[in-house]
């Protein structure tokens, strides 16, 4: 076990020591993200820069860990034994950027890319237009349409990439109708985030939980096929009972009348087109891309996502000529103003924040305890580890604590080997997906909903989200629970 979290001096009085120190800067990032008093990229880079002092002050980081073999310096394995490495950084720099997850920045750039090629076409005005004529106007059945396209679409691409997509033409239908589109916007996330657990690629820590478990006796269960087949069910019923509790919260909204629907119902969704030639060579790869993310799976490929996201992105601005020739010369100026930057920012501090923690040893006690608490009981521990995923996730994107998670499922196994991890890993998956919808932060998903939000007048404030979010992540969460007591032996046992 590390250091106590408190020492006494020579007089006999308490001393903070390097561990709270850091929990006091992460516990203080938070309050400041979650109240919105500061924007929250600045409150998570002002956190980032108060480590780095205590780093160079205090020397409270252990520049050597040991990580899990395959997880590039990202997570922590924290009992040692088989399956892991002893990585030592040259400096505190080195070691705080180890704990950045670039390949999820990657990934989010590159779909970015491809969000802002698709708007700078005018096809998020054509799918404005087309969606607002298919709901006739009707403001609750925009939101059934729309949230369940970005569901069915977050089982074949992340649901990050999917709100990238849907969310600024998800915008610009509300402005059209003069509505205000919180709730659709919740609806999409937050249904995003539900469909995103019965897909290997749907959500980030799914990718992350399969890339774990390859190298394991237990990764065949967890391919594209096998997230389908057994979080499939669970996501249907989580899904239907996340859009009841939705429609019963908005029920005032729902009767809200747009105004100029007639003017939309008139309109014609294909004058809304501004480039044709971009609009089409941006799809054509945007879909390779896509099926590309499908294919590395089922042949084996050893190319990771966010390459073939960065890849895609790539060969769609080579491919790029836009007709107006002012567009043509500027075309790169235009796509990086489009860029959500201060989002990807916030994600970087997020993961140092989250790293810190792990560094210093609060995750292995979280482990510990985790184990000391349920692992006499195989199917208590993983409905703990439902709700302690959850929860953590709910306070921290589900990215960087499922990174962190995955080390003390692997512990656990260490621990004791009679325990069989394949149930754990499905726990997490889904505490981590369905807690992800609590706050405007639980999922990188949530974080690029609210930063696309504030291209409008009506952002989305913590307080309305967690209105929503919170009752929904319990109703989720107690439906995975339900699910994993029936069916713990069954199917979501490696036995």
């Amino acid at each position: 076990m590390r250091e106590h979290i408190f020492r006494r001096n020579v007089a006999g009085r308490a001393m903070i020591t390097g561990p709270l120190a850091v929990l006091i800067v992460f516990t203080l990032s938070f309050v400041f993200i979650l109240s919105e008093s500061i924007h929250r990229t600045i409150a998570a880079w002002f956190g980032c820069v108060c480590l780095l002092f205590l780093g160079l002050t205090m020397s409270v980081f252990n520049l050597c860990e040991s990580v899990a073999n395959g997880e590039g310096g990202h997570v922590f394995a924290l009992f040692g034994g088989d399956g892991t490495v002893d990585i030592c950084h040259e400096s505190l720099e080195s070691l705080m950027l180890s704990w950045i997850h670039f390949d999820v920045i990657g990934l989010l750039l590159g779909m970015m890319i491809f969000a802002a090629l698709l708007e700078m076409s005018g096809f998020f005005e054509y799918v404005s237009v087309k969606a607002a004529k298919l709901s006739g106007g009707d403001p609750w059945k925009l939101v059934v349409y729309l949230g369940t396209f970005t569901t069915l679409i977050s089982l074949i691409i992340d649901n990050v990439t999917a709100i990238i997509i849907i969310a600024p033409v998800t915008l610009r239908i509300c402005q059209k109708l003069e509505i205000n589109p919180v709730p659709p916007l919740l609806a999409e996330a937050i249904l995003s985030d539900t469909g995103g657990v019965a897909s290997m690629v749907g959500d980030p820590p799914n990718v992350m939980i399969a890339s774990a478990t390859k190298s394991m006796e237990i990764g065949d269960l967890f391919g594209f096929n096998g997230f389908l087949l057994r979080l499939g069910l669970l996501t249907f019923f989580a899904w239907i009972a996340t859009l009841g509790y939705m429609r019963w919260y908005y029920r005032e909204w729902r009767e809200s009348k747009p105004a100029y629907v007639e003017a939309i119902l008139e309109e014609d969704e294909w004058d809304a087109i501004d480039d044709m030639g971009l609009l089409k060579s941006t799809i054509a790869i945007l879909g390779a891309t896509v099926v590309m993310f499908s294919l590395t799976e089922f042949l084996h490929l050893h190319v990771e996502i966010h390459a073939i996201a960065l890849a895609g992105a790539g060969f769609a601005l080579v491919a790029a000529r836009p007709e107006d020739h002012e567009m043509r010369h500027g075309l790169m100026h235009s796509v990086m103003e489009k860029v959500e930057w201060h989002a990807l920012l916030f994600f970087v501090g997020l993961f140092i924040l989250v790293g810190a923690m792990g560094n210093v040893g609060y995750l292995e006690m979280l482990a510990n305890w985790i184990f000391r608490n349920f692992g006499s009981n195989e199917i208590m521990l993983a409905v703990a580890i439902i709700w302690v995923s959850a929860i953590a996730s709910a306070v921290v994107d589900n990215i960087p604590f499922t990174a962190a998670m995955i080390p003390v499922i692997i512990g656990i196994g260490e621990a004791d080997p009679s325990i069989d991890l394949a149930p754990l890993f499905w726990a997490l998956a889904m505490g981590a997906g369905f807690g992800g919808n609590a706050t405007p932060i639980g999922s990188s998903a949530n974080v690029m909903t609210v930063s696309i939000s504030e291209r409008g007048p009506n952002p989305i404030t913590t307080k309305e989200w967690m209105r929503v979010g919170f009752p929904v992540m319990i109703i989720t969460c107690v439906v995975a629970s339900i699910f994993m007591i029936i069916f713990h032996g069954m199917i979501y046992s490696s036995v």
